[in-house]
């Protein structure tokens, strides 16, 4: 798994790529909460995602209080319909913004 970080104006953009399971959420969660200390207005987009599991939603949910402890903003998008299921199952689709598209997102921290 990679995990490439990029800036698109106040806007971290996060855009892991290949598996998020037991064997790579360590990595996963070093490159989050590292892009968390110098952001608080961050985008995960998960298009290049094949597959999240129970280890990966809890990164994602670690990120979303840091970034809420920090007065932030954490929105999830470009979803692919099999990774979006896993987060409807789990619930986080009501505690997380989940946005369709990067655009979609950028008008959300306005």
């Amino acid at each position: 798994m990679e995990v490439k970080i990029t800036t698109e104006g106040k806007i971290t953009v996060i855009t892991p790529n290949g598996r998020v399971d037991t064997s790579t959420a360590k990595a996963f969660e070093d490159a989050l909460m590292g892009a968390a200390q110098n952001s608080s207005q961050i985008a995960v987009r998960f298009h290049e995602i094949d597959y999240i599991s129970s280890a990966g939603l809890r990164v994602v949910l670690m990120l979303g209080k840091k970034v809420a402890a920090a007065n932030g903003a954490l929105v999830l998008t470009d979803m692919p319909e099999k990774i979006f299921s896993v987060f409807k199952i789990s619930g986080f689709d009501k505690i997380l913004k989940i946005c369709s598209s990067l655009e979609e997102s950028q008008q959300f921290f306005k």
